[in-house]
């Protein structure tokens, strides 16, 4: 009977798990996150093709991931459904491990409840639908985890070894779990040391002390007053903006390290006052534990580098001596320890601001462990848990540590991923433990709350996100938007020669041609500092035709230079190519077409492309005005197509209202300084980037004013003629005008 209910148990387990996936990586598409995926793809699929990446495509993380996915790709097909089944695969296989590390630390109950809440985890629904590294980290963590267990329960020696060859081989996947790999070792390391453990549980329960929520409170206060004398004495821009709060108020600035550090300082010295707690003799009895067991050090350091010595050794450094400087010492500058820490925290804070609370469901197992913890702590009882489970805390703190001390990462829940899963395994046990303490009947009211709360979130990410009904940047017309330009393509014929896209998925996504190295415009642009005009260059060198500028490139990315390069790189496109085919939403999803060979405006100074739902149109690289059609009280500014016909040179402009059924279809020529609009049926609004001046003949146009007249139009430091057949011009604002008329001429003169 026993038996029966464990398989009945993790087959319902897996049905919920593969439903969550398998329906996400179908409906998953958007170009705020499948760049990374355009990435990997991209790279598995040259390597199929005979590329290596470090030598002929620039590659960010170690190789074990693009190798397997390649592979993969290679026996079950080249599509990005296919690319995301291995995924689902690495994560299937997680949850079975999860199963033997609950079983492990207690039972085939705690193993049951562990791997139903890693398939109810949010964040493991998105990156287990998602072509990411992280199903990879998520197994070789687990693992890992397992493996330790096995040798605290045991102390066989062989498991500590296995362990950290596991988290070896998963940090030749990506290094982001090399903090917590370095935290596994040190526990590892010292697990022979009785003293030396009890030094590190001593440590964990200082810091996870119900007296802790107070010398926070009071750490807090002294830091508000401090900010608070500080700007009352010298009130400038720069000390409000640098002397803050840390956590609460937003990290922006690099300066802002000082008033962290006081904060830590504070903090630091409050808990060892209390606590009458010292360090520097533990410190040096951990050092001299190592200087007395160097064999130890270096057996259980080589099951750890033995792996990553085969994998980055053979894929990575034998192929390019670039190997390290593009994985490893590029990445260093992203991000800053203890900074990213209050970054961090700070964002969560803002998310409570701005009741953008969603974003909180990546990280709800930690907050539902945290909330549990202070209620049991508000009852006078202590938490109840395994005593492997104990072990596991001193591991997780560790693991904090590093990532939030040590590591210069950046700190989002994906790269934090095994600290998380530390977190899922504590919960469980938590969870598991807690009859011991509570009636078995509020235990299980407890636990429907707990599983209600998780569902909610997963329908979150699963039906709202890809819907774009959460504050998520989410892409919603990206799919829809790539199979419009396929089919252009294949209806107009032509046929994709040497393509480059910003977002590496686009070309994917189009199975086009492109220029290998230069794949990974934001690992070229932002770490390894490629200016755009360079990097256009060198396109354009490499054989390319086509460049495709879509959503991502538009994003406003918070690196100001990042996001300048991306600018600079659409205008000179923009500028030196011909628009092919545009389409945008009034979302600001976009995705244009340039051709190289098809250029016919090389001259300028007008130039044309589409954004927000709108034509816009710009003078060099300077945009002047948008326009869409209007009628009555209907607005044709919730899409726009744009569409050139290669034979006769006009596009074919098709505007949607937020109706599907409305729309309103006109031709535009484009010939240097002149715009042509013919076939219009309803009037345009040109709204203007800034105030304008109209004259028509002599006459001073005035707002709600209109004339038949071709009109003078002075924006800013240029002058326009706006003329036409059945022309109807009337100023409707200070800076927009309805324009109405079968042909409508659009000149820039001067």
């Amino acid at each position: 009977m026993r038996r029966a209910h464990q398989w009945m148990g993790m087959l319902s387990i897996l049905f919920v798990y593969l439903l969550t996936r398998i329906y996400c990586i179908f409906t998953f598409m958007s170009e705020y996150y499948d760049y990374d995926e355009g990435t990997y793809l991209l790279i598995a699929r040259l390597i199929n093709h005979g590329y290596l990446p470090y030598r002929d495509i620039f590659a960010v993380h170690p190789p074990l991931y693009y190798y397997l996915l390649a592979i993969w790709l290679k026996i079950f097909g080249d599509s990005y459904v296919t690319g995301r089944m291995l995924s689902v695969f690495f994560g299937l296989l997680s949850l079975i491990i999860a199963y033997y590390i609950g079983k492990e630390i207690k039972d085939w109950k705690l193993g049951l409840m562990l791997s139903g809440l890693l398939a109810l985890d949010p964040l493991l629904i998105k990156v287990n639908s998602l072509v990411f590294h992280e199903s990879s980290i998520e197994f070789f963590t687990l693992l890992s985890v397992y493996y330790f267990v096995r040798y605290i329960k045991t102390e066989n020696e062989k498991y500590a070894y296995i362990a950290l060859f596991w988290v070896g081989l998963g940090s030749t996947s990506k290094f982001t779990i090399l903090p917590y790999a370095l935290a596994l070792y040190i526990i590892i390391l010292f697990n022979r040391s009785g003293r030396i453990i009890s030094y590190l549980q001593g440590a964990v329960r200082v810091i996870f002390n119900r007296r802790q929520v107070f010398i926070l409170i009071i750490a807090y206060l002294i830091m508000i007053l401090l900010v608070m004398a500080t700007i009352i004495l010298w009130p400038s821009w720069y000390t409000r903006a640098v002397v803050v709060v840390p956590g609460i108020h937003r990290i922006t600035y690099w300066d802002q390290i000082i008033p962290i550090m006081i904060l830590l300082v504070i903090w630091g010295s409050l808990t060892l006052r209390i606590f009458n707690s010292s360090y520097l003799p533990q410190v040096k009895d951990m050092i001299s534990f190592s200087l007395h067991n160097l064999k130890r050090v270096s057996l259980l350091a080589s099951a750890f580098f033995l792996p990553k010595i085969v994998v980055e050794g053979l894929l990575g450094i034998v192929i390019s001596t670039d190997y390290i400087s593009q994985t490893y010492l590029i990445q260093g500058g992203r991000s800053f320890p203890i900074i990213n820490f209050f970054i961090f925290v700070s964002d969560l804070f803002e998310d409570i601001y701005e009741n953008t609370l969603e974003f909180w469901i990546f990280i709800l197992p930690v907050v539902l462990l945290a909330l549990l913890v202070l209620a049991i702590w508000a009852f006078s009882k202590k938490v109840p848990m395994s005593s492997l489970g104990r072990s596991l805390v001193v591991l997780s703190t560790i693991t904090a540590f590093m990532y939030f001390a040590v590591s210069p990462s950046i700190i989002t829940a994906r790269f934090i991923l095994p600290l998380l899963l530390l977190m899922d395994i504590l919960l469980a046990d938590v969870l598991y433990s807690l009859p011991t303490i509570v009636q078995r009947g509020h235990v299980r009211t407890l636990g429907f709350f707990l599983v209600l709360l998780l569902l909610v979130a997963d329908f979150g990410i699963v039906y709202q996100y890809p819907h774009g009904n959460l504050k998520f940047i989410y892409a919603v017309h990206t799919k829809t938007m790539r199979d419009d330009l396929r089919d252009y393509l294949s209806s107009a014929d032509i046929a994709l020669g040497t393509t480059y896209s910003l977002n590496p998925m686009n070309i994917y996504y189009l199975g086009a041609n492109t220029v290998p190295y230069y794949i990974d415009a934001f690992g070229l642009i932002l770490l390894k500092d490629l200016n755009s005009s360079t990097m256009l260059s060198i396109l354009k060198d490499g054989g390319v035709e086509y460049f495709i500028i879509s959503t991502w490139a538009y994003y406003n990315w918070v690196n100001k230079e990042f996001r300048s390069e991306l600018r600079s790189f659409a205008s000179t496109v923009r500028m030196n190519s011909a628009l092919l085919y545009g389409e945008s939403y009034d979302n600001k999803d976009v995705l244009e077409m340039y051709s190289q060979s098809l250029a016919n405006n090389l001259t300028g100074p007008l130039y044309i492309s589409t954004y927000n739902g709108k034509v816009i149109v710009w003078v060099n690289s300077t945009e002047i005005a948008d326009f869409y059609a209007v009628s009555h009280d209907v607005t044709f500014d919730f899409r726009t197509r744009m569409r050139l016909n290669p034979n006769y040179g006009a596009y074919l402009v098709t505007q949607y209202s937020n109706i599907p059924s409305e729309q309103v279809t006109f031709e535009l020529f484009l010939n240097g300084s002149k715009i042509v609009l013919s076939s219009v049926s309803l009037p345009l609004i040109f709204n203007f980037t800034t105030d304008i001046t109209v004259f028509a003949g002599t006459t001073h146009l005035k707002l709600d004013q209109e004339t038949n007249a071709p009109v003078d139009v002075y924006c800013g430091d240029f002058h326009l003629i706006i003329r036409g057949v059945d022309i109807r011009i009337r100023k409707i604002s200070t800076n927009a005008l309805e324009v109405t008329g079968t042909k409508i001429v659009f000149e820039l003169t001067g």
